[in-house]
């Protein structure tokens, strides 16, 4: 991909859950290609709700701020793959400043190192 993006994707917003903060919302995604994406998200950036589709675009490069609602700086902190027989999963993990991220999906490992910094940018559609 161009231009530093590591992934552009349509998602679901499956569940919208509080978290231990009033402030926060920990929002699970799933592409469709199947990944699935939980982000912690303070209600002053975005107020999701369950059942809205956004595009969600993680980056190198920040310059992604202008196509989208909300963008976010996430540390790559920890990538596992899995493999169970045939079946091979990837889970990412990140902070964004202090805040939680989580990526599970087929491949990942090949987009994300350990210590990355990418934007997470939402657009809802």
């Amino acid at each position: 991909m161009t231009n530093g993006i590591l992934m552009d994707v349509e998602a679901e917003v499956s569940k919208v859950e509080k978290s231990g903060s009033k402030d926060l919302s920990v929002v699970k995604l799933i592409t469709l290609d199947g990944t699935n994406i939980n982000l912690e998200v303070p209600h002053s950036l975005l107020q999701l709700k369950e059942g809205e589709k956004i595009r969600l675009v993680i980056s190198t490069d920040p310059n992604i701020e202008r196509d989208v609602n909300g963008l976010l700086l996430c540390t790559i902190y920890s990538v596992e793959k899995i493999k169970s027989g045939k079946e091979e999963r990837t889970f990412v993990y990140g902070s964004i400043g202090g805040l939680q991220a989580r990526m599970e999906g087929k491949g990942l490992h090949k987009k994300f190192k350990m210590g990355d910094k990418v934007y997470l940018g939402i657009k809802l559609l």
